[in-house]
């Protein structure tokens, strides 16, 4: 089975395990062989101005195409240079996956590729997109032309999954997460305390809806501060905010800038807890919480609040408050603080979940499920034959729902 794998995630090298991931999962489909492409840069936090070489020592029969792109950065914007058409050609791919979102003009422009030089190709993309929305004009004829011409979808939560179908997806629907988790590389440290003090993590963008500012609130009335303090790490648009709120109701506070994915181990293994205390607004709403599978998977108990998909991805393994509500925060964090045998409880429920549902090799597990039942039963991109519905994946796993 021939795989073209596209997006900007995996411009940074620690995405790419997932790549390496998928390359050594059997396929009912024959040998697998992976065409990985990504933009040549992309701009965000977190991500260098130049992709990463993909490993090949990780996974041989990856090969890693490199394509210039024009407006990086934007995620449904960005769009390649025409030779990833002769790309398209060359490799005529069995299933291609673009990680880019319903309306993404890159899956646009690969389905055109498709069309015109692999017609036989079965395409599906990702979409963490979880907020009703009405696109317009180009978004809208973009939206159009790539559900018409996918065979499968996979979507990053349970309300993606809900809106694709409101628009109208009548094909297979797979909810699972984007990334998974290395867990030999989260799991090999030992808590490293930086002091005696209960230490309450944050780790993330420091934005308004991310709730810090509830975290901060909520510390503020827990009994003995001197014996606690927050280790916040990140940046964003609250983060003067939230350390002048921090300073005014006395609030000890650690901080420490945005970091990468292979430093944040060592971070988190230096708290008694995180906590990811989002806020949904009109405009957002959480799709995931990648932090907290990072932290279950060191062995720190987790704390989150009930937007969007973080009671689904902590399950059993961790405490859910009503979002917003800084005294049922402030009561949970009171709970683990006095109570060493309950946050061991959690540590380990956490670690378990992460191992079963959320490492990278079960991800690409499910992922090849998909990919042999679209080998099967999926429509082609130059199938004539648009929007009816071709069954299910006879397993189906949807493992933030879970």
């Amino acid at each position: 089975m021939k795989i073209l794998y596209i997006g900007h995630t995996y411009t940074i090298r620690a995405n790419q395990e997932k790549i390496a991931a998928l390359a050594k999962v059997s396929s009912s489909n024959g040998p697998v062989e992976i065409t990985l492409v990504t933009p040549h840069a992309w701009r965000g936090p977190l991500y260098r101005n130049k992709t990463d070489r993909f490993d090949t020592s990780l996974a041989p029969k990856v090969a890693h195409h490199i394509v210039r792109a024009f407006f990086i950065g934007k995620e449904s914007g960005y769009v390649f240079a025409p030779s990833v058409f002769s790309l398209i050609a060359r490799v005529q791919p069995d299933i291609v996956h673009v990680e880019q979102g319903a309306y993404a003009l890159s899956y646009a422009q690969i389905l055109f590729g498709l069309k015109l030089f692999s017609p036989n190709s079965r395409a599906l993309f990702f979409t963490w997109w979880n907020l009703p929305y009405g696109p317009h004009g180009v978004k809208r004829i973009a939206e159009r032309f790539n559900l018409a011409h996918s065979a499968a979808a996979i979507a990053g939560n349970v309300a993606a999954r809900n809106i694709l179908q409101e628009h109208g997806f009548k094909r297979q629907i797979q909810v699972l997460p984007q990334l998974g988790i290395d867990v030999s590389k989260f799991s090999s440290g030992t808590p490293n305390r930086i002091s005696q003090h209960f230490t309450i993590g944050y780790a993330g963008r420091i934005t308004e809806e991310k709730g810090v500012l509830d975290l901060v609130q909520a510390i503020a009335t827990l009994p003995n501060r001197e014996k606690l303090q927050l280790y916040l790490i990140g940046a964003g648009s609250a983060l003067t905010a939230v350390q002048g709120t921090a300073r005014e109701l006395g609030v000890p506070v650690l901080y420490h800038g945005a970091v990468r994915n292979e430093e944040l181990p060592e971070h988190l293994a230096r708290m008694d807890v995180l906590v990811l205390p989002s806020r949904t607004t009109p405009i957002w709403v959480e799709q995931f919480g990648h932090i907290l599978l990072e932290a279950m998977a060191v062995g720190i108990p987790v704390i989150g609040s009930s937007s969007g998909e973080i009671p689904n991805v902590i399950g059993d393994a961790g405490i859910i408050f009503d979002e917003g509500n800084a005294r049922a925060l402030a009561d949970a964090l009171e709970l683990l603080r006095n109570n060493r045998l309950e946050r061991e409880r959690f540590a380990a429920l956490g670690k378990n979940r992460v191992t079963r549902y959320y490492t990278h090799e079960r991800i690409a597990d499910v992922q090849m499920q998909l990919y042999d039942w679209m080998m099967e039963r999926g429509v082609p991109v130059g199938t004539r034959e648009r929007g009816k519905r071709t069954g299910a994946v006879e397993q189906t796993m949807e493992t933030s729902a879970l």
